[in-house]
C-alpha cells in the first residue's frame, strides 16, 4: 500500500479546525493528533510508516514539543509504537489482530445501527442520505478514493445517529487502527457495488425505525469472516509488507 499523497510536503498549520489547524480551544499536540490520526484513515500514512519529529514538526509547522506529545498520545492509544531500531512508526497488525478487530468492529457497528434506530433524529436521516447518495455517485464513476471517503462518512453519520459518545470513541479508535485494511477491501472488484447495496439496507433500516433489522444489516455487512475471508486473506497477503513479521511486531 503507497502513500497517496507527498506527507513530506510543507503545511503551514493554519487557525480553525483539526483539517486545518489548532482551534483557539485546542491545542498544538491535539492538532498533531488529529491531523495523524486522519491521515493513517485516510491512506497517507501506512502502516510500518517511520514517524520522525523534524520532519512532522516540518511538515505541520509546530515546534518538537507538540509532535513528540503527540506521539506519546498515539503510542498511548496503540496506534503508534516503538521499535528498538526503527524508532516510532505506525502500527502494523498480525492477521489474526486484523479479523479480530474486524470482528469488534462488527459488534460496535452493529450496536450504533441499533441504537440508531431508536435514537435518531431527521438531521441524522439526512446526513444518512446524503452520505450514502455520496458513495453511491463515487461507485458509478468508478471513484475508488473518493468511495473510501464517502464510505467513512456514511459509517460516522451511523455512529453519530446512535448518539452514544463512548460508542463512538471506540469505533472511532478501532476504525484507525482497521482503515489500511479496510481501504484494501474496497478495492476489490464489485465491492463498491456491494456497499452501496448493503448501506441501503443500513439506511433503510435504521430510518425504519428497525433496530434488529439494521444491526443485522450492518454486521452483514461489516464481518469479513465468512465467505469473503478466503479472498480477503488472499489480497491483504499481496499487499506490501502489510502484515509484519513476529520478529517485526516483537521490535
Amino acid at each position: 500500500m503507497k502513500p497517496t499523497h507527498d506527507a513530506t510536503a510543507p503545511c503551514p498549520a493554519p487557525e480553525t479546525d483539526a483539517a486545518h489547524g489548532p482551534s483557539p480551544n485546542g491545542s498544538l499536540s491535539s492538532y498533531v493528533v488529529s491531523r495523524l490520526e486522519n491521515e493513517i484513515l485516510l491512506g497517507i500514512r501506512q502502516p510500518g510508516e517511520r514517524l520522525d519529529e523534524n520532519q512532522l514538526a516540518r511538515v505541520f509547522g509546530v515546534s518538537r514539543t507538540p509532535v513528540r506529545e503527540s506521539l506519546q498520545r498515539l503510542v498511548a492509544s496503540g496506534l503508534v509504537v516503538a521499535r528498538r531500531r526503527q524508532g516510532l512508526e505506525v502500527a502494523r497488525l498480525s492477521v489474526v489482530d486484523v479479523l479480530d478487530s474486524f470482528s469488534i468492529v462488527a459488534r460496535l457497528e452493529a450496536l450504533a445501527a441499533h441504537q440508531a434506530a431508536r435514537r435518531a433524529r431527521s438531521e441524522h436521516f439526512d446526513r444518512l442520505r446524503d452520505t450514502h447518495q455520496a458513495c453511491a455517485m463515487a461507485m458509478k464513476a468508478n471513484d475508488e478514493a473518493a468511495f473510501y471517503r464517502a464510505n467513512l462518512a456514511f459509517h460516522e453519520a451511523v455512529a453519530v445517529a446512535s448518539q452514544n459518545n463512548i460508542l463512538q470513541d471506540e469505533i472511532r479508535r478501532l476504525t484507525l487502527k482497521v482503515a489500511p485494511y479496510r481501504r484494501t477491501i474496497t478495492a476489490q472488484i464489485g465491492r463498491m457495488q456491494v456497499s452501496v447495496e448493503q448501506h441501503n439496507r443500513i439506511m433503510t433500516a435504521i430510518i425504519g425505525r428497525d433496530g434488529d433489522r439494521a444491526a443485522a444489516a450492518m454486521s452483514e455487512h461489516i464481518n469479513v469472516l465468512g465467505e469473503e475471508l478466503a479472498d480477503f486473506l488472499h489480497v491483504l497477503r499481496a499487499t506490501d509488507d502489510a502484515f509484519p513479521s513476529e520478529a517485526q511486531l516483537s521490535g
